[in-house]
């Protein structure tokens, strides 16, 4: 229940200076992205919410070795071939915009953390 957690998490932190989301470790589970309908090479995804893709949970141990895009960082990506309707979208299927903080910032973490292990 997102609407309830929200301001229960804003008032701990606040009041209690606690934080309640902390990463313990490496990434477990990522939301990836998926065609919402016939894409054509050349497209230029819309992220979350768009027209282009929608997430699905999917863990880790498969996602990194899979290549699968993460959902957060499709905004602005341009494929580079066909994805079919509810096909996984991959980081090979994309070229990614220059300069964007977050690629540097996955990039990073992705540098600190290992791929977990199944």
């Amino acid at each position: 229940l997102f609407h309830l957690e929200v301001p229960i998490s804003v008032a701990r932190a606040a009041l209690f200076g606690d934080s309640v989301v902390a990463a313990d470790g490496p990434i477990r589970v990522e939301v990836v992205s998926l065609a919402k309908r016939d894409l054509k090479a050349g497209e230029t995804l819309d992220g979350i919410g768009g027209f282009c893709a929608y997430g699905v949970c999917e863990n880790a141990w498969v996602s990194k070795p899979e290549r699968l895009l993460p959902i957060g960082l499709a905004d602005g990506c341009v494929l580079t071939r066909d994805v079919a309707k509810d096909q996984a979208i991959t980081l090979d299927d994309v070229t990614f915009p220059d300069g964007r903080l977050i690629d540097r910032l996955r990039a990073e973490q992705d540098a600190v953390f290992e791929v977990p292990k199944r």
